[in-house]
């Protein structure tokens, strides 16, 4: 079974990195930020940064044709613990029921301003 690469057309890789890949039915995604492809943030809040990196995880997934539904696992890394009910807020508008197991833990996420980061593990049956 090979590796594939999920590289939607609207997202570049910043670095030396695939923002996805793929075995048989499992996707792994890198931590999606919130910055557009010529490396400006998108989003001043840590609501805005959830709805924009929730929206490339789903692009990212679609390539696998998997969903948000198909997530198992993430990971959040907040550059402030204080973010966490904002974060949350749109986290658990855009997951539902079962939602996937979840870390959050508290980073310096690599760029002044980026408040959130999500990478996740998802797969079907």
């Amino acid at each position: 079974m090979a590796k594939t690469k999920l590289v939607p057309k609207s997202w570049i890789p910043a670095g030396p990195y695939s923002l996805g890949t793929q075995l048989g039915n499992l996707a792994f995604l890198s931590g999606q930020i919130a910055t557009a492809n010529d490396g400006s943030i998108i989003g001043d809040t840590v609501q805005a940064q959830t709805e924009i990196v929730i929206d490339k995880m789903v692009e990212i997934l679609d390539e696998a044709g998997m969903t948000l539904d198909d997530v198992l696992q993430t990971t959040v890394y907040l550059q402030t613990l204080d973010d966490y009910n904002g974060m949350n807020e749109v986290y658990s508008a855009r997951f539902k029921e079962t939602f996937p197991a979840r870390a959050t833990v508290r980073a310096d996420l690599a760029g002044a301003g980026l408040l959130v980061e999500i990478s996740c593990i998802a797969g079907r049956d």
